[in-house]
C-alpha cells in the first residue's frame, strides 16, 4: 500500500474517530454529521484510486530506504521568484468572495483583477 493511499485512509479514520467523539462530548447532529461526512471524501477518492490502479504502482516515497538523493537532478520546472503577480490573485480572489458576503457589486473588481493575475501567470510561465 502507497503512502498517499495510508494517507487517505488515515484521514477517514480521523473524521469518523473525531465525529464520534465530538458527538458523545456535545450531543449535537449537526458538527457530527459534518465530521462523519469529511471522512467520507478521502474514503472514496482512496477507493477510487485503488480501482482504476492510479495508487499501486510503487513510488519513491514509498521506499522506506530512500534518501534525497535518489531524485537529485530531476526536472521539477521553472518557478519564477520575483513576480507580483500572486499577490494580484490573492487580492482577486479576496475581492470575489467578499463579494458572496457583501453584495455583488464587488465582481466587478474581483472577476477582472483574478483573470488578469491567471492570465499574468499563465504567460510569466511559459516564457
Amino acid at each position: 500500500m502507497r503512502t498517499a493511499t495510508k494517507l487517505l485512509i488515515g484521514l477517514s479514520v480521523f473524521g469518523v474517530t473525531v465525529g464520534t467523539v465530538y458527538w458523545f462530548v456535545t450531543y449535537e447532529w449537526t458538527g457530527s454529521v459534518l465530521l462523519w461526512s469529511f471522512s467520507l471524501t478521502p474514503l472514496i477518492v482512496a477507493l477510487f484510486a485503488l480501482k482504476h490502479g492510479w495508487m499501486r504502482a510503487a513510488e519513491p516515497e514509498d521506499d522506506p530506504s530512500a534518501s534525497s538523493a535518489t531524485l537529485a537532478g530531476e526536472d521539477l520546472g521553472a518557478f519564477p521568484t520575483a513576480t507580483a503577480w500572486p499577490e494580484f490573485l490573492v487580492l482577486g480572489v479576496i475581492a470575489t468572495g467578499a463579494s458572496l458576503i457583501y453584495g455583488l457589486i464587488m465582481l466587478v473588481v474581483g472577476v477582472p483583477l483574478l483573470a488578469w493575475a491567471v492570465i499574468g501567470l499563465a504567460r510569466e510561465s511559459r516564457s
